[in-house]
């Protein structure tokens, strides 16, 4: 593979400075883009650390994440990347023997959850609807779209975008006909509460990645990935613990002013991309005002709140015994909603850690409790689900994490409507200024769609010289995990 770092755009375009507000995965991979082609860039992180956040937590071995598996390859080739700095691929397990059903008191197997019934849970739903799994409705009504789907996206988006004004749960009702009953169920059961109430489109697409058999996930934490694509860039070339405040544009370029550790900083730039979240760039109080149609999207792209809470325990009991769980998660309409078991570490000897993670109003209702509170009621719902087991006494210490009580709030997922409405306007360059970001890609919440966001701008940025730089990111397969040379080959395909 010929190096993206040899590669150089013409002399006049290699003079351009863009600075780039956001040291997310979008801000990332904008930032070796342009940096490979010969831009100089900076750019402006919030957090006063060299900790970065990738979000997703694993990847699925799908044509629509190839952009993930691709960049992967890219930074283990990386003559700037130590080698103990390298990225190695593990399988990712989605679902495992021994994972745990807990719903209207009743246990079951969570391995098979999708073949979940109302009769198996004592849900009361009309008689027909009584043995029907969880999985077998849904996918009645999912397999249709992610057929076109997967036959041409672009023409099976355009489809799907003629239910956009639906929510899921109004497309339940009044196409597939279903009771309010039945929805519950399958919400419970394959979802989290009031996540139908999302824009029909939105569903789909999230169903879309979780059709896939084979997953993975980064070992020592996801979190190396945009680590290592820092060390590519520089860390000279990232200015941490610094909010940006201000944003003037002026017939030259785009000034930044940002609040830093050492002070005011006030950079000047040809151009700008933003690769933040509209919560986050609607608190700038000093910058340009757009349109009417653009502020409305900053101020209404819908967000998900996110809540996730690390426990970690003496011993690895969930493994234990016959049925003990290796990977996967565990399903509840306790608060702690559902329980996942980190595919890292399976089988160690000594302490080990459960991931508490729920989302929309589950995630919200966490946020009144304090610290003491929020440990008390998880231990409290695990000893439902593990009665056999003290947790109390096999506790250690928790971590927990609200997005939705950051700037960055959770990941984006549409209300009804707001693909038509806002999706547009909102990543519609302005001036010199550029937006990237999840949320402005059809495949919210991954990081696949954070990538996809950041190449359309900068396609956009440096304008007929773009498909010079995408094509040279392509994969080295051989400076891979060597459990996942042949799956990411075949994704790459």
């Amino acid at each position: 593979m010929e190096p993206i770092h040899r590669e150089r755009l013409p002399p006049a375009c290699a003079r351009l400075r863009v600075g780039i507000v956001g040291g997310g995965v979008a801000g990332l991979y904008s930032a070796i883009l342009l940096r490979n082609a010969g831009y100089d860039v900076h750019i402006f992180e919030a957090k006063n650390n060299q900790y970065f956040e990738a979000g997703a937590m694993r990847i699925p071995n799908s044509f629509f994440q190839k952009i993930v598996l691709d960049l992967i390859g890219y930074v283990n080739a990386h003559p700037a990347l130590p080698r103990d700095r390298r990225i190695n691929l593990i399988p990712y397990i989605l679902n495992s023997p021994g994972n745990r059903l807990f719903i209207n008191g009743v246990s079951g197997d969570g391995f098979q959850v999708f073949n979940t019934t109302p009769a198996g849970i004592h849900w009361n739903v009309p008689a027909a609807y009584a043995g029907r799994t969880a999985g077998s409705l849904l996918m009645e009504v999912l397999q249709p779209f992610i057929e076109n789907l997967e036959r041409d996206f672009d023409r099976g988006f355009h489809e799907l975008l003629e239910f956009d004004s639906f929510s899921f749960r109004d497309y339940l009702k009044s196409i597939a006909h279903w009771d309010d009953r039945v929805i519950d169920f399958v919400e419970t059961v394959c979802s989290q509460t009031n996540q139908y109430s999302l824009s029909c489109v939105e569903i789909v697409m999230q169903h879309l990645d979780f059709m896939t058999q084979e997953w993975f996930t980064i070992h020592d934490g996801m979190d190396r990935l945009p680590q290592a694509m820092a060390r590519i860039i520089g860390l000279d070339k990232i200015t941490f613990g610094a909010r940006v405040t201000g944003i003037h544009e002026g017939e030259r370029g785009v000034d930044l002013i940002a609040e830093g550790y050492n002070g005011g900083l006030h950079e000047s730039f040809d151009k700008v991309i933003l690769a933040i979240p509209p919560a986050a760039l609607k608190m700038i109080g000093n910058r340009p005002r757009w349109s009417p149609e653009k502020e409305m999207a900053i101020r209404s792209m819908h967000f998900e709140p996110l809540y996730k809470m690390g426990m970690r325990f003496k011993t690895r009991f969930w493994e234990q015994g016959d049925f003990g769980s290796r990977g996967g998660q565990s399903t509840t309409d306790l608060p702690i909603r559902w329980i996942v078991y980190p595919s890292n570490g399976i089988g160690d000897d000594g302490p080990g850690v459960l991931l508490l993670y729920s989302w929309m109003t589950d995630a919200n209702t966490w946020l009144s409790l304090s610290t003491h509170e929020r440990r008390s009621l998880a231990l409290r719902c695990l000893d439902e689900v593990y009665p056999s087991v003290n947790v109390y006494d096999q506790l250690i210490e928790t971590f927990d994490v609200a997005w939705c009580a950051s700037s960055a709030t959770g990941d984006a997922t549409f209300l009804p409507g707001q693909f038509q409405a806002r999706f547009e306007d909102a990543r519609k360059s302005e001036g010199n200024i550029y937006f990237a970001g999840e949320h402005l890609s059809r495949h919210h919440t991954w990081i696949a769609g954070a990538l996809l966001s950041a190449l359309r701008s900068v396609r956009e940025l440096v304008g007929d010289a773009s498909a010079h730089i995408v094509e040279s990111l392509t994969p080295d397969a051989a400076s891979l995990h060597s459990t996942s040379k042949r799956r990411v080959s075949d994704a790459s395909r």
